[in-house]
Order: structure tokens, then C-alpha cells, then sequence
């Protein structure tokens, strides 16, 4: 498990503390519960998005995962399992 320092994408001066999903199942169940997740932008801030959907797997292949979101107005985009890293969990 890392703890990381990330820097809110909106106000500039906020800094929270998350942690990376441990594994696969994780992500899921976290991504099922929650309607809105954070998550690491391209330049390494905090940014919250809509899970826009139902979380899909296969069972033929296990390591396959895809996490609709939605962003803003008109971005759309699929968290795929080799994206966990991108995906924060909030540590209380």
C-alpha cells in the first residue's frame, strides 16, 4: 500500500492524503460503491470524475476490468485495470 500526497486539481492550495487501490478486486468494489472516485490527472493532480456506468468484468479473464467515467460536460473515458495506479482511495 503507498500513501501519497496529491494536490487538488481545483484549488491549488489543498493537499489530501490517498492510497492506491491494493488489487484488482478493490477497484471493483470501490468503483461499484461509489458514484464519484478520484483520480490522478496527467499532470499528477487530484481530480474527481462520475463513474458513468456499470463496472465491467469477464470471467474468462479475470485481470480484464473496465470502469466507465464521465468528465466535465462532454469527456468520456474507460479506467481499464492497467490504469490502477491512477485511481485514489481516501485515507480518513
Amino acid at each position: 500500500m503507498t500513501i501519497l500526497k496529491v494536490k487538488s486539481g481545483y484549488d491549488k492550495k489543498t493537499i489530501a492524503r490517498y492510497r492506491n487501490p491494493a488489487s484488482i478486486a478493490e477497484m471493483v468494489s470501490y468503483c461499484d460503491q461509489h458514484s464519484h472516485i478520484d483520480v490522478l490527472d496527467d499532470r499528477g493532480q487530484q481530480r474527481r470524475v462520475k463513474v458513468n456506468g456499470k463496472v465491467r468484468t469477464w470471467k474468462r479473464y479475470p485481470s480484464r476490468v473496465e470502469v466507465p467515467f464521465k468528465y466535465g460536460l462532454y469527456e468520456y473515458g474507460i479506467f481499464s485495470a492497467s490504469e490502477i495506479e491512477r485511481i485514489l482511495i481516501p485515507i480518513d
